[in-house]
């Protein structure tokens, strides 16, 4: 046992880190899953990664050339560094996936959580043993704080999240410092690797400082050692040089993100308060998974802490200050505007909430270091809050125990914990014996919490794990290796995924049921395909402002252009020379001037799928589609549209507009500005309704499925419904009928659903079907409006079906009704799904908790697809929704003839020759006899800058989203140069404050040693 004590508090926490993490590895050999989230985790964390690993095996050969550039496979293009900063480049533990090969690189994402993880517990501990704690206090508390549900959600799903954890302590341990008026070096360099790391986590731990200040100003105001000013000013000045040292990063990044597609958000997506289930589900998350997962909320501590949380409130006075932090994190949680406020004044996000762990992680090291003098109150506190809090549960689930299956262990945890703490008591266990059976407890419930997070058989979450290895395999087939015949011919062209070309996994399948759906990833990336797609959490904000001004229908702020909705002017613009389309799809529309490439039996060349993923995507290959309309990706223009003519445009002439000439912020003489003619055409058409399965007579009833099962029943049970009441429910769909025929006189203002909550097929037929021959067909919708039952509505539907299959709800099912009910709610999605010939599209609102791309959708611009024969109708359907309105509902043709494609080789033709593209370059020869515009494809950045045969020249914004500037005639070498915004100020502002605090260290160095010899 002595030998025990001597063990350090660091060593105890690593040996049992090293049990609690190899009970999840073993667990997660047996359900042979990674470490890898097979949403964001494929998609975005993985892809970046090796990306990253691409990187610093290029600069560690070409160390001139630096780490960071412009890069040609980042979507569009991008800068790296900025578009990075969020993910790697400043989080130092990604540098270390330089010693793992290429082909351990998934082994090295895992180690990597891990490892965060791992430092996460150690700062902690770092900070907690300033307060003089006991050795086992510490390391129960470091371990608590280390395993809550937050770091087992985030760092399993989103590696980087586990960064707050390490950070937050490392920041108020220099706050302490200085508070106490020593060393401020710590705050220093807390302050500098958080701006390094990730700018946004440094916001959000921005203000969890404050907040840490603030409060500890009030508890340590009256002390005698305390100085005000003192402690202000050093906290001022460390954060400052800090901020100053991190700015070769900081400014760069921050430059970049206040003009992205995020900085334009509704404040907490509107939200004033959280939805009733939302504060229902809150008992149930205290200590275990709790209900539905949403608005980013994370508590599941252990039983332990929840204790511990109870023994300091019951101590008020005691411990003031932690309580207070506990009563306002609590507050927090209730208030969705509070959360906003935390996630840069965007969408109620509660990330914020790992912030928490502090307080909490502090709670449990006080109520540890009491264990072995609780009183009889204590404990008697300690049970009714856990009975209480099982009986809230109870309450709030309806008064039903309905929680998560694996909950139950975890209550059962807590109870027994409370029982040793009773049995230590009443037995009079020695201190050693009661300290090592809970430590023992708090690691089996640290251990079973991973477990319900990840055993297929507690909940779902191990289902959303990549399989090992799948990452390697997924990757290298992303394509079926049509990569390897599209990237020889690319140059400096793009490419893009065909309709559903990916949607792993299979489940989004039945989320959006249209051809045009794609699951987002940066995957491309790291192909070297020049995909115009890019999911990055900060996009270009010049790319996402045309991408909104063409309203884009797949338009998501991380994922702004997508696929361009496959409209074909958007395609060619882009630069799009080759769509890789699945070969089940090889059949539907595609954009105008794309063919299949072909093999030598002239049948469409297959690229056979050899991947192991499983999806019934395997059951197909790839198919090529070769675009003849591509732009180069620069070209001259001597006509331009000026900003005020091109804002009178509608949308699909704005979009045709720009094939024809370079939308410019004002005129440039000597260069003609046209008026561009419309050729797009409106469609008439008439809004019919299949009635077929809507019953508004008693013929209609007596035909139904209805009648049918009524007839068949003959238990002495059935009570059949009133007369009266089949009478209601046949005039309220008589009504229905009416008001849609009414409404839809003029074109399409309204759909709706009958009285039993079904949807009524909905047709657009086209009375000049011809008009749409050689055309893309577009269905536009302004002042979209959707509408949604109330739980009172729902309940009187369920009571209409029930009533006509001669069932009637007992008070008992009506009571379940309501618990169903409340527990959910209306998050203000939808889908409208349009369909014609070839082709299916939709409009999609996401719902008010999506917190990263919710947009309310007022308008809508659907693509139904190119074709060069007649389309008659259009097909809707809706789901997620009771009814929706419209103002306005429009049919345009946008037609493809001989002038369009004249205009298309004009431009091709116009192209700069000798175009080549380096890192941070791209150069060619100009050639036109008249002042032009030099057009491009290259998003707009500061940093790009121009010289005309090596001269300087001004660049501008052309086309809303790109580069470009003014070329004088004739034949001139244009030479594009890249360099970040920002980062040669950053770069010296951060050399600057280096030896300005050098400097400063080295005289209160030598101050001090004068005064010590003294």
């Amino acid at each position: 046992m002595n030998a025990i004590k001597k063990i350090p508090a660091w060593l105890g926490y690593t040996i049992l880190f090293a049990v609690i993490t190899s009970t999840f590895a073993f667990m997660f050999s047996l359900t042979d899953t990674s470490l890898i989230w097979s949403f964001d985790g494929i998609a975005q964390h993985y892809p970046i990664l090796v990306g990253f690993h691409n990187m610093l095996l290029h600069f560690i050969q070409h160390p001139s050339q630096g780490l960071t550039h412009w890069s040609w496979n980042i979507g569009m293009g991008a800068d790296q560094l900025t578009s990075f900063s969020y993910y790697v480049v400043g989080d130092l533990f990604n540098y270390l996936i330089i010693f793992f090969p290429k082909n351990q690189i998934e082994f090295g994402y895992s180690f990597l959580v891990l490892l965060r993880l791992y430092c996460a517990g150690l700062s902690f501990l770092l900070f907690a043993k300033q307060f003089n704690f006991k050795k086992y206090s510490l390391v129960i508390s470091t371990l608590t704080y280390t395993f809550g549900s937050y770091a087992l959600y985030a760092g399993f799903h989103h590696a980087f999240f586990i960064l707050p954890l390490i950070f937050f302590p490392l920041l108020a341990l220099g706050i302490e410092k200085i508070i106490h008026n020593k060393s401020m070096w710590w705050l220093v360099l807390a302050t500098l690797i958080t701006f390094l790391s990730n700018f946004y986590f440094a916001y959000i731990l921005g203000l969890g400082c404050i907040i840490y200040v603030i409060i500890r100003y009030f508890s340590v105001r009256k002390e005698p050692w305390f100085n005000f000013k003192s402690s202000l000013l050093k906290l001022i000045g460390t954060i400052i040089s800090g901020i100053a040292l991190a700015s070769i990063l900081f400014i760069p990044t921050i430059l970049y993100a206040f003009k992205s597609t995020r900085i334009k958000n509704v404040f907490a997506n509107g939200y004033l308060t959280y939805p009733t289930s939302y504060y229902l589900n809150l008992p149930g998350k205290m200590i275990g998974l709790g209900g539905t997962f949403n608005f980013w909320l994370l508590i599941g501590i252990s039983g332990f802490s929840f204790l511990a949380i109870i023994y300091t409130l019951s101590h008020f006075n005691k411990y003031k200050t932690i309580n207070v932090a506990l009563i306002i994190s609590m507050i927090g949680i209730l208030i969705p505007a509070f959360s906003a406020v935390f996630n840069v004044l965007a969408s109620p996000s509660n990330r914020w909430t790992s912030l928490i762990l502090l307080p909490i992680g502090l709670a449990t090291a006080i109520f540890a270091d009491h264990l072995t003098t609780l009183s009889k109150r204590d404990l008697t506190i300690f049970a009714l809050a856990s009975i209480g809090l099982v009986i809230l549960v109870w309450i709030c689930n309806g008064f039903i125990f309905k929680v998560h299956r694996h909950d139950f262990s975890e209550y059962f945890l807590l109870f027994i914990l409370i029982g040793i703490l009773f049995a230590a008591q009443l037995f009079k266990w020695r201190p050693a014996t009661l300290i090592s059976s809970v430590l023992v407890l708090v690691t089996i419930n640290l251990i079973s919490l991973g477990i319900g997070f990840y055993s297929p058989d507690s909940s779902g979450y191990s289902k959303g794990m990549l399989n090992k290895n799948v990452a390697k395999s997924y990757t290298q087939n992303y394509y079926d290796g049509a990569e390897k015949f599209v990237k020889p011919k690319l140059k400096t062209y793009r490419t893009t995924i065909g309709p559903k070309y990916h949607y792993f996994p299979d489940e989004r399948d039945n989320f959006i049921n249209t051809d045009y759906f794609n699951a987002a990833s940066n995957l491309p990336m790291i192909l070297g395909t020049h995909d115009i797609a890019s999911y990055l959490t900060v996009e270009n904000g010049f790319v996402g402002k045309l991408e909104r001004t063409l309203q884009n229908n797949q338009f998501t702020p991380n994922n702004p252009v997508a696929q361009n909705d496959y409209r074909s002017s958007l395609e060619n613009l882009f630069g799009v020379k080759y769509m890789f389309v699945r070969s089940d799809k090889a059949q539907k529309s595609l954009p105008y001037g794309f063919k299949l490439v072909r093999d030598q039996n002239h049948q469409p060349k297959l690229f056979q799928n050899g991947s192991n993923v499983p999806s019934k995507e395997n059951k197909v290959g790839t198919v090529l589609a070769k675009n003849k309309n591509d732009l180069p990706l620069m070209y001259t223009q001597t006509k331009i549209i000026p900003q005020n003519d091109f804002k009178k445009l509608s949308v699909n002439d704005k979009e045709q507009a720009l094939i024809n000439a370079t939308n410019v912020t004002k005129p440039i003489s000597g260069i003609k500005s046209v008026n561009y003619h419309s050729k797009t055409k409106n469609l008439k058409y008439t809004v019919d309704f299949d009635n077929t399965n809507l019953i508004t007579n008693q013929k209609d009833l007596d035909k139904s499925d209805f009648a049918k099962k009524a007839n068949q029943m003959t238990s002495p049970n059935n009570r059949y419904a009133s007369a009266d009441k089949i009478e209601s429910i046949l005039e309220q769909n008589q009504n229905i009928e009416e008001k849609l025929q009414k409404q839809n006189q003029n074109g399409l203002h309204y759909l709706t659903r009958d009285a039993l909550g079904h949807s009524i097929p909905t047709e657009l037929k086209i009375k000049h079907p011809n008009s749409t021959k050689h055309a893309e067909l577009y269905l536009e919708l302004d002042g979209i409006q959707g509408n949604y039952n109330s739980n009172y509505q729902i309940e009187q539907i369920k009571n209409n079906r029930n009533a006509l299959n001669n069932r009637f709800e007992t008070k008992f099912a009506q009571l379940n009704l309501f618990r169903k009910n409340i527990s959910n709610y209306n998050n203000g999605s939808f889908v409208l799904t349009a369909s014609t010939k070839g082709m299916s599209n939709a409009v999609t609102q996401l719902g008010t908790d999506e917190l990263s791309n919710y947009i309310p959708k007022k308008h809508a611009l659907i693509n139904l697809g190119y074709s060069s024969k007649a389309r008659k109708q259009i097909n809707l359907k809706y789901s997620d929704i009771t009814s929706m309105h419209f103002k306005k509902a429009r049919l345009i043709v946008v037609p493809f003839n001989k002038e369009y494609q004249a205009q298309i080789k004009h431009d091709q033709k116009n192209s700069l020759t000798k175009l080549k593209t380096h890192n941070n370059q791209v150069s060619g020869i100009s050639h036109n006899s008249h002042k032009s515009v030099l057009t491009s494809s290259i998003p707009y950045s500061s940093g790009w800058k121009l010289t005309i045969d090596g001269n300087p020249a001004t660049t501008q914004v052309i086309n809303q989203a790109f580069v470009g500037g003014v070329i004088p005639a004739g034949n001139h070498k244009i030479k594009l140069t890249y360099q970040t915004p920002g980062l040669l100020i950053g770069k010296i502002i951060s050399l600057l404050s280096f030896f300005v605090i050098l400097i400063i260290s080295t005289i209160i160095w030598y101050f001090k040693k004068i005064k010590v010899n003294d």
